[in-house]
């Protein structure tokens, strides 16, 4: 990483909590867990917003690879093609997340919300201190929630009772090599390559350098500081201008966990890209309240170890159409 991102991880490191976790022995066979049967329909928690597919290149242009923190991993250029899929409308809340995981679970540091102050304005602040393992907890649980078919898959088993404690201490192999099913129709992580589409305004995109605007302010919450302190806090999700395609908060607010290991853009075209098979850390996407304006440039990467959790780092959902 370069100086800009390590400053964010240093600054946060220190909130990590201290579990260890040992590994998880595997089981033979994938259990779905039961479902009540009902004709009912079951009210998606979560908005989510089409997006339709299409061909776009993704990366900076060598040329201008040295002018934003990110950018040295952030080519080559290459041009990607997507089929159509579904990402959340917001950031997914501290709300929406103690109902998916229990009302003790909220991991979320901060409690205040500046646009909402009633008893409970802290719910439409955007869940944060969530590490990569926990956003698969979620998003299977979710899934399991709405009648959906979950999509990842550990020792066999969908069902996130079987996999054990959350690691947050270090890696464990069996959560890494977690399968996606990706034709399964529930909740999971958007892919690098997804997000930065969807950030960039999908087809509809004017190619804003922020996700819907050339101006940072308009589209996004960051650190406003020059003098290297931090003055920013987090905000209610929406409270900017949407992009394009109507999401909100791609740019600033909390940085964002994707699904993709890290590692250098192939030079060749792809095809609905997950990254690369394996790898130390995992990506994140699009700046923080907490961190400078360059970092909410919609073509920035940056990464950290799947079980760091910090203030200023949460995620949203995606789904296959």
């Amino acid at each position: 990483m370069g100086f800009c991102a390590f400053f964010a991880v240093t600054f946060f490191a220190c909130g990590t909590k201290k579990t260890v976790v040992s590994d998880v022995e595997p089981v033979p066979v994938q259990t779905v867990p039961s479902v009540p049967k009902t004709d009912e329909p079951v009210e998606a928690l979560i908005e989510v917003v089409h997006v339709s597919g299409g061909i776009f290149t993704m990366g900076f242009p060598a040329a201008n690879r040295r002018s934003f923190p990110g950018e040295n991993i952030a080519w080559p250029q290459h041009n990607v093609t997507l089929r159509d899929f579904y990402i959340g409308k917001y950031e997914v809340t501290q709300g929406q997340y103690i109902q998916v995981m229990g009302a003790n679970l909220n991991p979320s540091e901060n409690d205040r919300n500046p646009e909402d102050k009633s008893r409970e304005g802290w719910k439409k602040l955007p869940v944060e201190f969530v590490n990569w393992y926990n956003t698969l907890v979620f998003c299977n649980r979710l899934s399991i929630m709405e009648k959906l078919k979950p999509v990842y898959s550990i020792n066999g088993s969908v069902d996130p009772d079987d996999w054990g404690e959350v690691p947050e201490k270090r890696r464990v192999q069996a959560w890494d090599v977690v399968r996606m099913d990706r034709d399964a129709n529930g909740y999971r992580l958007p892919t690098e390559a997804e997000w930065e589409y969807a950030a960039r305004g999908g087809a509809e995109s004017r190619n804003f350098t922020y996700s819907g605007s050339n101006v940072a302010a308009d589209v996004a919450w960051y650190e406003p500081s020059k003098d290297g302190r931090i003055n920013g806090v987090v905000h209610g999700v929406g409270n900017k201008q949407p992009n394009e395609l109507g999401l909100y908060d791609m740019s600033g607010n909390v940085m964002e966990w994707c699904w993709d290991w890290d590692g250098s853009y192939p030079s060749s075209a792809q095809n609905n890209p997950t990254g690369p098979s394996t790898g130390t850390h995992r990506i994140i996407r699009g700046g923080s309240w907490s961190t400078r304006e360059s970092f909410s440039v919609v073509l920035s990467r940056d990464k950290n170890d799947p079980f760091y959790a910090g203030v200023n780092l949460g995620f949203r959902v995606a789904r296959n159409k």
